[in-house]
């Protein structure tokens, strides 16, 4: 069995959203979907949940679904006909019913001598002046625009109520319909993450997107409080100097993989395959350069919803992971903090002794899992846990395998099925880190 070692994950969106968009997707190394819950309603969610789970019986696979919550982040409305021309140097009103539809709310924020930011800073607008109730604006470059486009500007601050309505609806909606893992957008703090976690339960797995300035100065805090990391490149390059994003995101990715939670890089991955057949050079090298840092998932977003061609930007992706080679990193440097942190680092010491190529870990939280995956090695880490929601994580974690563990129980029993499903002789197991007494008891090789 080929162990998909970094993680991909995919949008799903009118470009992506049909049961055999969705298989051939899944065949071509699609492991996690991304449900967007800015855009389509719940209807339309809750019959792509109900295809992608019949397709995942039929081909006898586990594809994790995940909801990204919208935040307080703003959008531009519906236009009455999508999509829209804009061009450079034509001045567009911009207001309720407008040329570029925008809430009276929001309109009222905006400042007519700061420059607002359209669709991920897409589109630049120069505002002139209010004239009645609608501000008019030029438009310094050209973009077909999309119904609901993200709207940045200085004016703009962010609202200090989180989790929003909309956020809530939406995690009520996963789970009623069996989803446990939620992407929060635009936190700032702990405290939004803890906030949440009253309504997730706490048999969820919250992705804290880091996207915002004061996600970046509160990032340990936030990171002691999360399940899984969003690098969300998009917004963070809006919100601070874009000039400092591959410099966070190396210390995020790092961080992440020192505390032992799954960490994805997102954000025009693959962009230019919205609408090319085929990516830029630059593209390739973000993504060989994110799985060196050590991001355990890259995420799809406009390519696989919205773009001309989904399954060729999976199936690019996929061959770009495919041809990293794992052994010349190295190991990583990391500093024994903790028993369980000796432990695994003598499982990696083994590894690169013997040669064994599989690695079997007991873990009731997927740290210790997590932590191995952290080294870089071209191994595959069967990670036996109890519990579902553990296991939706696990399936974001580098060269990772989650199983359910209670289909086996004892070392005995581990390593037989093992032996039997996947094939192999030689396995190093490692049965319950957090609760070793001492390194013999804990890691063991089976020959």
């Amino acid at each position: 069995m080929e162990t998909q070692r970094i993680k991909v994950i995919a949008t799903v969106g009118p470009a992506s959203d049909k049961p055999e968009m969705l298989k051939a997707m899944i065949k071509s190394g699609v492991n996690i979907f991304r449900f967007n819950f800015s855009h389509g309603n719940q209807s339309y969610f809750r019959s792509i949940i109900k295809n992608v789970r019949a397709i995942d019986r039929n081909l006898g696979t586990k594809t994790t679904m995940f909801i990204d919550l919208p935040g307080p982040k703003f959008r531009t409305g519906k236009l009455e006909n999508e999509p829209f021309q804009i061009k450079k140097g034509h001045v567009y009103r911009l207001g309720p019913d407008a040329d570029i539809p925008v809430d009276q709310a929001i309109l009222k924020k905006l400042n007519v001598h700061k420059k607002i930011l359209i669709s991920d800073g897409k589109l630049e607008l120069r505002p002139i002046k209010f004239s009645g109730k609608y501000l008019l604006a030029r438009a310094e470059n050209d973009l077909l625009l999309r119904n609901e486009q993200s709207i940045n500007s200085p004016s703009l601050s962010y609202s200090k109520r989180y989790p929003t309505n909309k956020d809530i609806e939406g995690i009520r909606f996963g789970l009623k319909n069996g989803i446990d893992t939620f992407a929060l957008s635009f936190v700032a703090s702990a405290e939004d993450i803890s906030k949440a976690r009253r309504i997730t339960g706490k048999s969820s797995n919250i992705i804290a997107k880091i996207e915002r300035k004061e996600a970046v100065e509160n990032f340990h805090s936030i990171l002691e409080v999360s399940d899984i990391i969003m690098v969300a490149r998009g917004d963070l390059g809006l919100n601070m100097d874009i000039a400092e994003v591959p410099e966070i995101q190396k210390k995020l990715i790092y961080q992440s993989n020192k505390a032992g939670r799954p960490v994805i890089t997102a954000t025009q991955m693959l962009e230019s395959m919205t609408s090319s057949i085929t990516p830029t050079r630059a593209e390739v090298d973000d993504i060989f350069t994110a799985i060196e840092e050590g991001t355990d998932a890259v995420m799809l977003s406009e390519e696989t919803a919205i773009g001309d061609y989904p399954l060729k930007s999976v199936q690019m992706i996929r061959h770009v992971i495919n041809k990293f080679n794992y052994s010349s990193t190295g190991k990583r440097a990391y500093t024994e903090e903790t028993l369980q942190d000796s432990i695994l680092d003598a499982a990696v010491e083994l590894v690169h002794k013997t040669g064994i190529k599989d690695i079997a870990v007991v873990t009731a939280t997927g740290e210790s899992a997590f932590k191995l995956s952290r080294y870089d090695l071209a191994v595959r880490i069967f990670a036996l846990a109890r519990s579902d929601t553990v296991l939706d994580k696990l399936s974001f974690g580098r060269g990772i395998i989650g199983i359910k563990y209670t289909t086996v129980r004892g070392e005995k029993a581990i390593v037989s099925y093992l032996r039997k499903r996947f094939k192999i002789r030689d396995i190093i197991l490692i049965s319950a880190p957090r609760n070793a007494k001492n390194l013999q008891e804990s890691v063991k090789i089976y020959t």
